[in-house]
């Protein structure tokens, strides 16, 4: 007769060391590297921010107008320096206030997101349920009122919702993304020195799929870029086709990812 009582005590206390592996304890004492990345960071102006991984990683920023993003953003850049199977990062500084008790619980990570993995991104950050369906030689049209007289496009509200706080991105390991927020966007891209960067002032979105960006500006320059539009033709569940403005026929598979694709996650 099966010893029931034996196998579930053994069920438990799989669970129970299942539990302990995936969080654990961790006394916070920071690795020399990580005390003077710290320490540098008294010289920064507005909100600091600083974290920390128990196995090494760190990441700070600065500049940034609110505790929340100052915060947030550290996390981000100690993520990107994971890989699975790593401890993941945490909050240790923030405005110069330490934010955490002398131990802490901490957790391995089995999946990371790093700037701009278009193969990483769905799995971490999820793809939007969104259906769309385009009316090219229109939205194509409206592009040449966008680069002349930019007031006259009418704005599709609910696109607009769809789109804010997302990233539409290329599904390749180093592609590129553009990144709407609230009112500003951001273009961003893979290349050999790293990233490179447009920053947009304001962004709108027809009915038709005609998406645009205005008063756009390279952010390691600061020279002018203009206005950029990209044609949505069509998406099914978060997978995208999309053209730029001033190629409306040269079709390339997308995605629209839940998320912001300019910073590293871990999970």
């Amino acid at each position: 007769m099966p010893n029931w009582f034996g196998l579930f005590l053994g069920l438990i206390l799989t669970v129970v060391s299942g539990a302990a592996m995936a969080q654990q304890q961790w006394t916070v004492v920071l690795t020399k590297k990580q005390a003077k990345a710290l320490a540098e960071l008294s010289a920064e102006p507005d909100v600091t921010a600083f974290a920390i991984s128990p196995d090494g990683a760190w990441g700070r920023s600065w500049g940034y107008d609110s505790a929340e993003n100052a915060g947030a953003r550290a996390v981000n850049f100690c993520q990107s320096e994971l890989r699975p199977g790593k401890r993941d990062c945490f909050l240790f500084e923030l405005a110069g206030k330490r934010m955490v008790p002398e131990v802490v619980e901490t957790r391995k990570v089995s999946k990371v997101y790093r700037p701009l993995n278009g193969r990483q991104a769905a799995a971490l950050f999820g793809r939007v349920d969104f259906d769309f369906a385009g009316n090219v030689p229109a939205a194509a049209a409206q592009y040449q009122t966008a680069l002349s007289s930019p007031a006259g496009l009418r704005e599709d509200k609910a696109l607009r919702k769809a789109l804010e706080n997302r990233s539409i991105m290329s599904l390749k390991a180093k592609g590129f993304a553009v990144v709407f927020e609230d009112v500003y966007a951001e273009q961003i891209a893979m290349g050999r020195g790293g990233l490179l960067k447009t920053y947009f002032d304001s962004w709108t979105v027809t009915s038709e799929g005609l998406v645009c960006m205005f008063d756009g500006y390279w952010a390691s320059t600061g020279k002018p870029r203009g206005t950029v539009c990209l044609i949505l033709h069509d998406a099914t569940d978060g997978a995208v086709t999309m053209a730029w403005g001033n190629k409306p026929k040269a079709r390339q598979k997308m995605q629209l990812i839940a998320g912001d694709a300019r910073f590293a996650t871990a999970r």
